[in-house]
């Protein structure tokens, strides 16, 4: 990424290890236990060279993370999570937008996404940003807790979805 993007006056910034806490406190805010990512997964994340972890930055408060993968020409959105009392302020639509920017970046064709059936506002979101759905994975996440597997083309990646100030 050349320039950090803005996103309600704090900073979408490259995340490093020395964010894992600030991760694992908004992994433990935004999931229940069962649903949790474990400090070696994020530390994975933050260490391997085909991953982008992005973070929202507010000063020295990190107020929501997103985790990103590009394999050829497909991208996948891993993990979002925005600090429960920071959500509906753009901060999940800025990280995803500069997410797509740096897939874009890397010559992915598309981004894949996984997301729980009922979770609305992620699913408003996704769509609002143009993902669509795929296909359905019965009981993914539990029983009973399907998920829905979602695209979105990066062709035209300047779109309105922030990402010409991202690029």
């Amino acid at each position: 990424m050349s320039a950090p993007a803005v996103s309600q006056r704090a900073v979408i910034d490259r995340a490093g290890p020395g964010d894992l806490d600030a991760i694992m406190a908004l992994e433990r805010d935004g999931f229940d236990p069962a649903s949790r990512w474990s400090d070696a997964s994020w530390r994975a994340e933050l260490t391997r060279p085909d991953r982008c972890v992005l973070v929202d930055r507010d000063g020295t408060v990190v107020r929501g993370v997103a985790a990103f993968q590009v394999v050829a020409e497909v991208a996948d959105l891993h993990r979002v999570v925005v600090a429960s009392d920071r959500r509906g302020r753009g901060i999940a639509r800025a990280l995803v937008g500069a997410g797509l920017a740096w897939a874009a970046g890397r010559r992915a064709r598309h981004m894949l996404l996984e997301v729980e059936h009922d979770n609305a506002p992620a699913l408003a979101l996704y769509r609002r940003l143009g993902f669509a759905e795929l296909t359905r994975r019965k009981d993914y996440y539990g029983a009973g807790r399907h998920a829905l597997v979602m695209r979105r083309d990066l062709a035209g990646a300047v779109d309105g979805v922030g990402m010409g100030e991202l690029a």
